[in-house]
């Protein structure tokens, strides 16, 4: 039983806020039909601030260095894995899934964590030397925007 119904925000510029156009939608628990939640029902000028945002955001976050962003995405990966039982139990309250299939879900996000956190490695370029005669070639990989 849900004693307390949350409205959720818009995650905008590392900070919680209300949607623009202050319309909510209810979340129902498919098992019971509940209300478990209200979440905004963003508008373009949310959109936009979003974007924005994440424009201003990309011009500091682009100049990490990327053993740096991977560390940050090892920090996330220790974050799912210690809370990945909290998780399963979320996705079963919202999906309506069984524990065991929310928990698979869990698993195939931090697998795709894992792989996020070889970043680095992928991204390290390589060298053919002598590919012709006098000259050796590169390969070098960047993030998109870079």
């Amino acid at each position: 039983m849900i004693t307390e119904v949350k409205t959720m925000k818009n995650y905008i510029n590392d900070q919680w806020q209300e949607t623009v156009g202050g319309t909510y939608e209810s979340v129902p628990n498919p098992a019971t039909g509940e209300e478990i939640a209200k979440v905004p029902i963003s508008t373009s000028e949310d959109v936009d601030r979003a974007v924005q945002a994440a424009k201003e955001a990309y011009e500091t976050w682009s100049q990490v260095p990327v053993p740096e962003r991977a560390r940050y995405m090892f920090r996330y990966l220790q974050l799912l894995n210690e809370n990945r039982q909290e998780l399963g139990e979320i996705i079963t309250l919202e999906n309506g899934k069984t524990l065991k299939d929310a928990h698979g879900e869990v698993q195939r996000g931090i697998e795709v964590v894992e792989l996020a956190t070889s970043a680095p490695n992928l991204m390290m370029g390589d060298a053919l030397p002598r590919i012709a005669g006098g000259i050796d070639g590169s390969i070098w990989r960047y993030p998109l925007g870079s």
